[in-house]
C-alpha cells in the first residue's frame, strides 16, 4: 500500500464523512422514520451462543498522562517490529524523525533495552504484554506496560495505515520536547467510527483481506461457508453485535438469504449472508442516512404515481418516478457535454447504417426539468430524491449541470448511491481510474455546493429506502462483485426495484452479464418484476435467464430510437444477444428514449 495514496485516499474520505456527518435534517417530502428498534424486538434465539475470543477488550485504561518519547533532543524510545515485513515500522521510525527532529532507531527485539515501542498483531506479541485480545480488523490498540507502548495492530496489511495515524498522536510539549498523547491509548480505528466491529467467528469460512469499498466503508468476506455451522455462526455473530451495543435497522430475508443493517452511534454495520453463494460479507464504516426503518403510509396522496423515461438526444439513461405524494425520484441522468458524432450499428451487414447523433446537454436538461415542473402539484417546488447507478459519464454528467442549473427551482433532499474507490476495482478499459473518479467526485461536490442540507444515504444490498407510499429495494451492489476485478465501469453498477401500488419497477442500470447471473443466483422468482429497464441500454449485460424470471409487462429501452427500432443487438439478431429477440417477444409494451414517456401505476397504462 503506498503511503502517499494511502493518505491522499483517508483525507478524500475524511472530508467526506465530515461533509456528510454533519447533516442531521430529514429529508423534506418525507416521513421521519425510526433509526433503530429495541435488541428486545430483534427475538434473539434462547441462550444464544456469543464468542468470547478475539474480540476487543470492553475497557482500556489510558495512562494518566502524556507519554514522553523525546526528552533534551534524545529519543527515549526503540522500535521494535514484530511484523513479516518491517517496512511500515522503517517509515514510521521517519515520519518521527521529520516530525520532532530526532531519530528513532528501529531494532531486533534483543536490541531493544529498557524502553520500546513494540509492534505486531496479537499473536507476535503474545506472552510480552498480556495481550491476547484481538482488535477487529480496522482498530488498533495502544498500551502502556512496564515501560514499554505495545501496538497490537489487527492484520498486517493495516500496519501502515494504523501507524500513520499512531503518528498523529505525536504532540509537541511546552519544553519543545515531544509526547504520545494519552489520548493515543486504548482501542482505535482507521475510519471516522466511534464504535468497534466485532470479529465474525467461523470454523470453515475463509477470510479474505479486508476491501476499502468506499464512502469510508470497509468489506470484510468470508468464502466456502460449511452451510451446516453457518446459520449458527451468523446468528452468534448477531448476537455479538447486539452484545456490543448495536441495534438493528432493518431486517431483509430474501431467498434464503439475509440481510441485517446495524447501527451503534456514528457506525453502521451491514452483514450481507448470501447463504446460495455461502458466503457472509460485513460492510461498516460510517453511518449514513438510514431513513425509516418501515413502510411509510402516513401522507397525502396528491398525484397518480408513475415512471417516466425520460427523452434524450443521445442513448442515456434518465428515468423519473413519482411517488403518490407529488415528490420524485431521479434516476441518473445523462451526459454532460455536448458532442455531435457519426453512429455505425450493424457493421458489416447489409443493414449497416451511419447517421448523425447530436447531442445536446441543453435540451436533455429541459426535457428532465419540463417533465418535473409539469408533475409538481400546483404551488409547490418539486422535492427530488437523486439516486445514482454508477459513475459513467452516460449516467453520471448531467446530474451536476442539472444542478448547477435549477438549483433554486427544485429541493434537493436526499442523494443516493454506492460508489466503490476507482483505484481500487482493478479497472482495465475507459478513460482511467482517476477521470472516472473525478466524475464521482464532480457529482458529490455538487450536492454539497448547492445542497448542504441533502442528506447521503451509502446503500447495500439487502436494504429497503421507504418514502411515501413507495419501497425501493436494493438488489446489487459494486460490494457484491469484490474480490472479482471490475475491468470497467458497468461492473460498479448497482441495481435496485421501486415498489409502488402493488406494481414493481426493475432498474438494472447497466450491470453486466456475470451481474445478472448472480443477482439471479442470490434472489431467483424473487425478481418478477412488472416494469424492466434493460440493461446496459438495451444491448449487453442482460441475460435470458434474468429476463424470464422478470417476466415484465413493459420494458423500458434507455437509448434513441435508431438504435431501438434497427440495431441488431436491440433486436436480438445478433448472436450472443437472443435474450432481446425473447424480451422484445414476450412483452407487449415497449418505450425507447428519444421522447419521454410516462407509465401510470397500477395500470400500466401510458399517460397521454
Amino acid at each position: 500500500m503506498k503511503k502517499s495514496i494511502l493518505v491522499m485516499l483517508m483525507v478524500l474520505l475524511y472530508t467526506f464523512i465530515v461533509l456528510v456527518g454533519c447533516q442531521t435534517t430529514e429529508p423534506t417530502g418525507t416521513t421521519p422514520g425510526t433509526e433503530a428498534t429495541s435488541p428486545a424486538e430483534t427475538d434473539p434465539p434462547t441462550e444464544p451462543t456469543i464468542p468470547t475470543e478475539n474480540t476487543v477488550p470492553t475497557e482500556t485504561i489510558p495512562p494518566a498522562a502524556d507519554m514522553s518519547l523525546v526528552e533534551n533532543g534524545s529519543a527515549q524510545y526503540k522500535i521494535v517490529s514484530l511484523l513479516s515485513d518491517n517496512s511500515p515500522a522503517i517509515r514510521f521510525a521517519a515520519a518521527l524523525q521529520q516530525k520532532t527532529g530526532v531519530k528513532f532507531e528501529v531494532v531486533k527485539e534483543e536490541n531493544a533495552g529498557d524502553h520500546a515501542i513494540y509492534i505486531g498483531t496479537p499473536d507476535q506479541l503474545a506472552g510480552k504484554d498480556g495481550v491476547s485480545a484481538k482488535p477487529a480488523y480496522t482498530a488498533y490498540e495502544v498500551r502502556a506496560v512496564a515501560g514499554n507502548i505495545y501496538v497490537s495492530i489487527s492484520m498486517e496489511n493495516f500496519a501502515e495505515a494504523m501507524l500513520d495515524q499512531l503518528g498523529e498522536f505525536v504532540m509537541q510539549t511546552a519544553d519543545n520536547d515531544y509526547a504520545l498523547s494519552k489520548g493515543a491509548f486504548g482501542v482505535q480505528n482507521i475510519l471516522s467510527i466511534s464504535a468497534i466491529v466485532p470479529e465474525f467467528i467461523t470454523s470453515s469460512g475463509v477470510m479474505l483481506e479486508p476491501y476499502e469499498s468506499g464512502s469510508g466503508n470497509y468489506q470484510i468476506v468470508y468464502q466456502s461457508l460449511n452451510l451446516t455451522k453457518a446459520d449458527q455462526e451468523v446468528a452468534n455473530y448477531e448476537q455479538a453485535l447486539l452484545a456490543a451495543g448495536y441495534t438493528i435497522h432493518q431486517e431483509n430475508e430474501i431467498n434464503r438469504n439475509r440481510f441485517v443493517t446495524y447501527i451503534n452511534g456514528d457506525t453502521m454495520v451491514h452483514c450481507n449472508y448470501f447463504k446460495t453463494m455461502r458466503e457472509f460479507r460485513i460492510i461498516y464504516g460510517p453511518k449514513t442516512y438510514l431513513g425509516s426503518a418501515a413502510p411509510i403510509t402516513d401522507y397525502e396522496k396528491k398525484v397518480t404515481p408513475s415512471i417516466s423515461i425520460v427523452g434524450a438526444t443521445d442513448s442515456v439513461l434518465c428515468m423519473v418516478y413519482q411517488a403518490p405524494d407529488g415528490s420524485f425520484v431521479i434516476i441518473d441522468g445523462g451526459y454532460g457535454k455536448n458532442r455531435v458524432y457519426n453512429w455505425t450499428m450493424n457493421d458489416g451487414t447489409a443493414d449497416e447504417m451511419t447517421y448523425t447523433i447530436n447531442r445536446n446537454v441543453q435540451k436533455d436538461m429541459e426535457s428532465l426539468w419540463s417533465l418535473l415542473e409539469s408533475k409538481t402539484p400546483a404551488g409547490q417546488k418539486p422535492q427530488v430524491t437523486w439516486m445514482m447507478s454508477h459513475g459513467d459519464p452516460d449516467h453520471i454528467g448531467l446530474p451536476p449541470v442539472f444542478i448547477a442549473k435549477y438549483k433554486d427551482k427544485f429541493d434537493l433532499n436526499l442523494v443516493c448511491y454506492n460508489f466503490p474507490i476507482i483505484a481500487n476495482v482493478g479497472l482495465k478499459n475507459g478513460e482511467g481510474p482517476e477521470v472516472y473518479q473525478a466524475y464521482i467526485d464532480t457529482f458529490i461536490n455538487s450536492v454539497i455546493t448547492y445542497f448542504p442540507n441533502a442528506q447521503h444515504m451509502v446503500f447495500h444490498t439487502g436494504q429497503n429506502l421507504y418514502l411515501p407510499g413507495t419501497q425501493i429495494e436494493f438488489l446489487y451492489s459494486s460490494e457484491d462483485q469484490w474480490p472479482n476485478e471490475m475491468p470497467w465501469m458497468n461492473d460498479t453498477c448497482n441495481a435496485w426495484r421501486i415498489i409502488s401500488e402493488g406494481k414493481s419497477i426493475l432498474i438494472t442500470a447497466d450491470v453486466d452479464a456475470q451481474i445478472s447471473s448472480q443477482m439471479v443466483s442470490i434472489f431467483g422468482n424473487h425478481l418478477k418484476s412488472d416494469i424492466l429497464q434493460l440493461n446496459h441500454h438495451g444491448s449487453t449485460g442482460g441475460s435470458l435467464a434474468l429476463y424470464k424470471i422478470v417476466d415484465p409487462d413493459v420494458a423500458f429501452w434507455a437509448c434513441e430510437d435508431n438504435r431501438f427500432l434497427y440495431d441488431h443487438q436491440r433486436l436480438g439478431t445478433k448472436s450472443g444477444f437472443e435474450y432481446n429477440k425473447y424480451i422484445r417477444e414476450a412483452v407487449q409494451y415497449h418505450y425507447a428514449g428519444s421522447s419521454t414517456h410516462t407509465i401510470l401505476l397500477p395500470s400500466l397504462e401510458e399517460e397521454k
